[in-house]
């Protein structure tokens, strides 16, 4: 009977899954006092431990640095808590997450990925809700309406640390050096790209390779001929179509600028991380990417001469205040958890603290919260200061295509982009293709 049962969990999340494809130190030490204070209960008990399922296993990273000095902390406080560590890459956090809920066997905590991929476990009901965790004063230190990508029925089910925009890296001195001008607009920037080409200088590099990193753009260029986000989801919504001008039009705009020779030589065959290297050794004028990319460029022999432009408006269309954006991982609970208050408590005590941690690290790009403090004074870049900032007052934005649509849509989306390439093809027809494979299987 228990097999029949954890056979059908098991399906439950399976299926779908594939059919989707700083503050004052004394008062830190003060709060970390009342916070023991107010646990009297676990304080004469046995210790209780929580299972902290992560995707932050490299040293390295300032992400690994943050969780582990936050629990840390807390468990400074909470001398009878003990928090054990699950690290993973992410395909192992992918599988064992997967196997892990269907057998009802989850960590306490543990990592999703938001929209389309985290749903699958919140219609199995193996997520907490969230909602109490962040009332009051931890909900207002998110930025505009992030949590929304972690939500569903207006329950919150995950709680993101990280949030990036997309945008183009610049390298001012190759601007400054040819004497070309920063575009402003799409039509601007078919003019830059000839300009550098014909000086021998790759304009734009993408990481085609990838697939993903062309599909971002080119929701980029969706994003701007819709007027503003949303298409996906109107699409989902029933709507609209793939056959929409609006798809069809952003089709012609990117092979438009593939034709003008924007990117690299053999872009098909450069990934991501050659792309970034070949931008970050000066080989490149502009380079189209999340703003995951600044400590790269910290750390590169561009640092100092990179600027960041929002993407130009497409035929006049479109607020380059909205963007393409790149909601992480978040951090959600097993709605199972034998310790779902400490996990909650825990959890809560981590959101609110992680932007203090990060903007001690130098660590605050990219992050999801708002930050407190004189960036300048700490050490921070122009061009960090620049995305922080900006960061801040983004008005909305889109998640990429894979994010939005089930994984056998994608893969016809990527593999028709990636095609414009090397083959010849109209517009309208790779948008009637694109429909085709939505009305095969997408339509729920």
């Amino acid at each position: 009977m228990r097999n029949a049962t954890c056979l059908a969990w098991l399906a439950m999340i399976t299926l779908p899954l594939l059919t989707m494809a700083a503050g004052c130190s004394n008062e830190f030490e003060a709060a970390l006092k009342v916070q023991a204070a107010e646990s009297p209960a676990r304080n004469q008990g046995q210790a209780t431990t929580l299972i902290l399922q992560t995707l932050q296993s490299d040293k390295s990273s300032p992400a690994y640095q943050i969780e582990q000095k936050l629990v840390n902390e807390y468990m400074q406080g909470h001398p009878n808590l003990k928090i054990e560590f699950d690290r993973l890459n992410t395909e192992q956090q992918k599988s064992k997450l997967k196997t892990q809920a269907a057998f009802g066997d989850m960590a306490d905590i543990t990592m999703v990925n938001p929209g389309a991929q985290m749903k699958p476990y919140v219609d199995s009901g193996v997520l907490a809700p969230l909602d109490d965790v962040v009332e009051g004063k931890l909900s207002e230190t998110f930025l505009g309406d992030v949590l929304k990508y972690y939500s569903f029925d207006n329950k919150l089910y995950a709680l993101p640390y990280n949030l990036n925009i997309a945008g183009i890296f610049y390298n001012k001195e190759l601007f400054a050096q040819t004497g070309i001008s920063v575009p402003n607009t799409f039509e601007e920037l078919i003019d830059t790209v000839k300009q550098f080409r014909s000086q021998g200088i790759t304009p734009i590099v993408i990481g085609a390779k990838d697939r993903w990193p062309t599909s971002f753009l080119f929701m980029n260029i969706v994003q701007r001929l819709n007027g503003g986000p949303g298409f996906l989801q109107d699409v989902l919504s029933k709507q609209r179509t793939f056959t929409d001008p609006v798809f069809e039009q952003a089709i012609a705009k990117l092979k438009e600028l593939i034709d003008a020779g924007a990117f690299e030589k053999e872009a098909v065959s450069t990934d991501s991380w050659a792309a970034s290297n070949l931008f970050r050794s000066g080989k490149a004028a502009m380079y189209y990417v999340g703003s995951w990319e600044v400590p790269k460029i910290e750390v590169s022999p561009v640092k100092g001469k990179v600027g960041f432009l929002k993407f130009p408006t497409v035929d006049g269309k479109g607020n380059t205040s909205d963007f393409m954006i790149a909601p992480g991982t978040a951090y959600a609970v097993s709605a199972k958890s034998k310790h779902l208050k400490e996990s909650k408590d825990f959890l809560r005590y981590f959101s609110m603290n992680y932007p203090r941690v990060a903007f001690s690290m130098n660590a605050a790009v990219g992050l999801c919260q708002r930050i407190d403090g004189d960036l300048q004074a700490a050490g921070y870049s122009q061009l960090q200061m620049d995305l922080i900032r900006q960061q801040a007052v983004v008005r909305s934005g889109d998640m990429n295509f894979d994010n939005v649509i089930v994984p056998a849509v994608t893969k016809t989306h990527l593999d028709l982009l990636q095609n414009l390439f090397v083959q010849k093809a109209e517009a309208a027809e790779i948008a009637k293709v694109h429909q085709l494979s939505w009305e095969a299987n997408g339509k729920r």
